[in-house]
């Protein structure tokens, strides 16, 4: 995807969308709640002074959600949506970017702030209230390659976990 070409007078953000394999071995993405208008949500925020965009996705997730994992380095797609602020509404851009999810901390910055879920794609394109990211949710059901990576990376884990433990 080639970068967004900036404007001034729009809000860029950054977004994880946290993926697993569930123990049936389907493909979930984690949902949380916004802080304020408690709509689903994926974990997302501003752009961060000396990070790189994916980087801020990762500390999103981090932050609202409390997962840790491989992040992708480019964004899977972006979308757009007006963004309520305290005086007026905002038109925001959003880049999207995998977060393949390996660890879950016990606790994190906005526990007590946030609900979540992990629900199949489908369900999450449903449950959130954009139309772009509810197509991004929709069409992420159906890219096998995506859930294919996932699916690779948490075997990967599962051997590297099984490895360590028997050197213990």
């Amino acid at each position: 995807m080639p970068a967004l070409k900036k404007h001034k007078d729009v809000k860029y953000q950054v977004a994880s969308m946290p993926l697993r394999i569930n123990a049936d071995g389907h493909l979930q993405v984690l949902l949380v709640t916004s802080r304020e208008t408690r709509r689903w949500v994926l974990p997302k925020g501003n752009l961060m002074k000396g990070k790189t965009p994916s980087r801020a996705a990762a500390i999103e997730a981090l932050e609202e959600a409390g997962v840790t994992g491989k992040i992708s380095k480019t964004p899977y797609d972006s979308f757009q949506y007006w963004k309520r602020g305290r005086k007026a509404f905002a038109f925001a851009v959003v880049e999207v970017f995998v977060l393949i999810v390996t660890g879950r901390r016990a606790s994190w910055k906005e526990k007590k702030q946030r609900r979540q879920v992990w629900v199949t794609p489908t369900q999450a394109s449903v449950m959130v209230l954009e139309p772009g990211l509810q197509s991004i949710l929709y069409r992420l059901a159906d890219d096998e390659d995506i859930e294919q990576v996932v699916r690779d990376h948490a075997s990967k884990e599962q051997a590297r976990t099984a490895i360590a433990a028997e050197g213990a």
